[in-house]
């Protein structure tokens, strides 16, 4: 499968909830694997919001990439990504 065969594609809980759409992937070039996947929620919540995941996650890669986490897990990995977020400006401004 080609890297673009991921950007873009829907992502669902394990209950066959949409979620967003992969957005990025972070890749180790050198090995071929992939290492996180990116998705955006897009205007499925009341904002845009980003979380990764590993390819652990994933029960099945078809039209839609469908993980092995339910809804609520993936919003503790949205939450964790906000909280994260602010360090990391907190550095770059040092």
């Amino acid at each position: 499968m080609k890297v673009t065969d991921f950007l873009g594609k829907r992502v669902l809980d394990k209950n066959a909830n949409e979620i967003g759409k992969v957005s990025d992937l972070d890749l180790i070039p050198k090995e071929g694997i992939i290492n996180s996947i990116m998705v955006s929620t897009g205007e499925m919540w009341s904002r845009t919001k980003n979380f990764e995941f590993k390819p652990e996650d994933i029960h099945q890669i078809g039209d839609y990439l469908l993980l092995k986490l339910e809804m609520s897990q993936v919003e503790e990995l949205v939450t964790e990504e906000e909280e994260e977020k602010p360090k990391k400006r907190l550095k770059l401004n040092k």
